[in-house]
């Protein structure tokens, strides 16, 4: 099998993570694959064929850059897909889907489209235009539209899909979890020396959070509550960093905001880490709290869960489908609801238990084999096309 995909350039996160997996279960399976970009993505594998955009310029992340993407991949995706006899069209992204649609329209080919959360959201957070929020629900609306096969991650987007395009298209829409990934754990012993290389003392009670540090991860919240946490030696790391030059901007304000409220010591930002050290620092955690205003499937919660580390978590479409249970999830723009929450877990045995166990029930249904079920869902033909399913992780 020949698959087309596209994306300009990749970033750190979660979803450009998955788009690397999803790439490795074609290549995994011999399938030839070629995917269009303007900066490299380095995957060795001989079946991998990486079509680079030629871009004069050094900056490939400013607006020119976007702009040379959206009016050279539409007819360059024809060429390539054409030249390579290409069999499958795979968008990630309802953006990438309009751009190659023009290619599964000449080309005739079919094209299952990958959503994973809401990008509108993204661009309010960042306090973009009305224009810019607009004509990004265009692209969304068209992108789906031309799409064949929608699979998302979770349940609340696939009912927004249908809600949108039920009058307009009969269209498979298919819900598949993000899975915890295969993860190489090491024993709790390494846990003083994680605490030690931080500054937390070995006693000290550890609440952390990870992500890429924008508006819509809210993590002021969790600054805020820290000094009403009526629980002593409490520590907040926070691993991740910003993406773009608004997310720094908001990095800066969070080291302003607990400088303010007097916590500064207490909250440790750690930068970017590899995936073993940041595994290391939640086998070193007592709590994961992910206080979130929006999110697709956040594989930073779904790793804590492989670890074994209690999490809680905001209750918003994502977060929802992996924790379930109203003791795991609060609102997250209900400052007094977390603070008791987190007290209620350090102080109250019985609370804190029920929340572990809890917790280890919602981990086993996320290990599963997140590839073998994209090549199932990519390649399978749905004898109902006007249909919503939600594919079980156990098969």
């Amino acid at each position: 099998m020949r698959i087309m995909t596209a994306m300009y350039t990749l970033r750190r996160g979660g979803a450009y993570n998955r788009f690397i997996m999803m790439l490795e279960t074609f290549l995994e399976r011999g399938c030839a694959v070629h995917c269009l970009s303007l900066t490299a993505i380095r995957i060795e594998n001989p079946c991998f064929c990486n079509h680079i955009l030629f871009y004069p310029f050094r900056n490939k992340e400013n607006s020119m850059a976007k702009l040379t993407v959206l009016l050279f991949f539409p007819l360059w995706s024809v060429w390539i897909g054409w030249r390579h006899k290409i069999d499958l069209i795979i968008a990630f992204g309802s953006l990438y889907a309009l751009l190659l649609s023009f290619s599964k329209w000449l080309l005739q080919k079919p094209m299952p489209t990958f959503i994973r959360g809401n990008f509108s959201f993204g661009l309010r957070m960042e306090n973009s235009s009305t224009t810019s929020v607009l004509l990004n629900k265009m692209v969304e609306y068209y992108g789906l539209l031309f799409s064949d096969k929608i699979i998302t991650n979770n349940s609340s987007a696939r009912d927004e899909i249908l809600k949108r395009l039920g009058k307009r298209k009969d269209i498979d829409v298919q819900v598949l979890y993000n899975n915890i990934p295969p993860m190489s754990i090491r024993e709790k012993e390494d846990v003083l020396q994680t605490r030690d290389k931080y500054g937390i003392p070995g006693n000290a009670k550890v609440l952390v959070t990870a992500g890429i540090l924008n508006r819509g991860k809210n993590i002021e919240t969790i600054i805020a509550c820290l000094k009403k946490i009526e629980v002593e030696n409490l520590y907040f790391l926070i691993v991740g960093d910003g993406s773009t030059e608004v997310d720094f901007r908001h990095k800066d304000s969070l080291q302003r905001l607990a400088r303010k409220l007097e916590v500064e010591k207490q909250v440790i930002f750690t930068g970017w880490l590899e995936k073993e050290d940041l595994w290391r620092i939640y086998l070193a955690s007592d709590l994961f709290v992910l206080p979130s205003l929006s999110e697709g499937m956040p594989n930073a919660m779904l790793e804590a869960l492989g670890t074994g580390l209690p999490c809680m978590g905001s209750n918003i479409a994502g977060i929802k489908d992996i924790l379930q249970y109203e003791e795991l999830m609060f609102d997250p723009q209900g400052e007094k609801v977390l603070t008791n929450k987190i007290q209620k877990f350090f102080t109250e045995k019985q609370f804190s238990d029920k929340v572990k166990r809890l917790c280890q029930a919602r981990k086993e249904v996320f290990n599963f084999d997140w590839k073998e079920k994209v090549f199932e869902i990519v390649t399978s033909t749905p004898d109902n096309l006007n249909s919503a399913v939600i594919v079980d992780p156990k098969g």
